[in-house]
């Protein structure tokens, strides 16, 4: 029987054209409270119904916030200082956003600066119930991240200590497995352009929530900051342009279009969506269209730099419904110089 090979869980498709920057933001937290203080009770940021509580001891404001800079150089725009778990006894700080929400980008920075087995993550409540979130995987002492949902969870291959990472969660109704919602994750996305192949993805009936927990087990430490919940990619994801200022906020940096002849002054914001709604009138490949070029392999787009890793599973199926996994495969690849499409080819024995 020919074995059936998952989508790889990996890798965000590089973009040649930078994202048109959207303004709208339905909650941001970036933690601009006095440092060393409790959270509990701080109610600064927006899109908010109420101020921080805690079900257990509280986390703390860090005196320092975290950054962002993407493999392209652009650097996540960041303000206050950060949010620590580091505690006497386990922390759970609760803060609910302002009305129920669903089809959303969540985006926060994330940082484990040291190894243990406990868990310290964020996570998203609908009421008393724990939807999703992402955590350190309590499995074991290295830094995978985990991807939740329920009881279970998904390591992602993702993740080191002392490292700051930019996660980012798509929320879609109804787009997942049997008409359920769907939750992807995208750890370290390039900020401009939307990311297109998660690093995990989970499906549920209802992943609607109007929560945000951060917590640390034990007290143990983890650093979060610059949460925001949007509408669109853009919207949490807002960033400077690698290379310099971007006057009119089209995403080209003001050098970038000196040498394109272009006007600093007047945003080219339209013409930019045009040519990454319409690729093929320029003679440009989309990310779909690259990833349709696999001539009976799998394409696998790649961002940053090499080694790259990969995961792929070998799962079974007794009545080609439900599909357990047989065998989980993790390898690491050395890029070749220049261009890197690499495609995965299954192979009959």
């Amino acid at each position: 029987m020919k074995p059936r090979l998952s989508r790889p869980c990996l890798l965000v498709a590089a973009t040649c054209l930078p994202a048109v920057l959207s303004a709208a933001e339905l909650a941001y937290e970036s933690f601009d409270y006095s440092a060393s203080a409790d959270v509990t009770g701080e109610s600064g940021g927006t899109g908010w119904s109420a101020g921080w509580t805690q079900d257990g001891e509280s986390c703390v404001v860090r005196s320092e916030g975290l950054g962002y800079t993407d493999g392209n150089g652009n650097v996540l725009n960041t303000a206050g200082f950060s949010l620590d778990t580091t505690n006497v006894a386990t922390t759970r700080s609760f803060r609910d956003v302002d009305g129920l929400k669903s089809d959303v980008w969540i985006s926060f920075l994330y940082h484990l600066p040291g190894s243990n087995s406990k868990f310290e993550g964020v996570s998203f409540y609908r009421g008393a119930t724990s939807v999703f979130g992402i955590s350190n995987s309590s499995a074991n002492t290295g830094p995978t991240m985990a991807l939740n949902v329920g009881n279970g969870s998904i390591t992602m291959s993702k993740g080191q200590f002392g490292v700051t990472h930019f996660v980012v969660l798509k929320v879609s109704s109804g787009t997942g497995s049997g008409g359920n919602d769907q939750v992807e994750a995208f750890i370290d996305p390039v900020l401009t352009g939307v990311p297109s192949f998660p690093d995990g993805v989970v499906s549920l009936a209802d992943f609607d929530f109007d929560r945000v927990r951060i917590a640390g087990q034990d007290g143990s430490p983890l650093f979060v900051d610059e949460l925001r919940i949007g509408p669109t990619y853009a919207d949490v994801s807002p960033h400077a342009a690698a290379g310099g200022d971007d006057s009119d906020g089209d995403g080209l940096t003001d050098a970038q279009e000196a040498v394109l002849g272009l006007d600093p002054g007047v945003s080219d914001a339209s013409l930019i969506a045009a040519i990454q709604a319409h690729p093929e009138y320029f003679g440009l490949f989309s990310d779909a269209g690259m990833l349709a070029l696999g001539k009976g392999g799998v394409v696998l787009p790649k961002s940053g730099e090499g080694p790259v890793g990969f995961t792929f599973e070998v799962q079974h199926s007794g009545d080609l419904s439900a599909w357990p996994v047989l065998e989980t495969y993790n390898r690491s690849v050395e890029l070749p110089a220049d261009r890197n499409y690499l495609r995965v080819t299954l192979l009959d024995r």
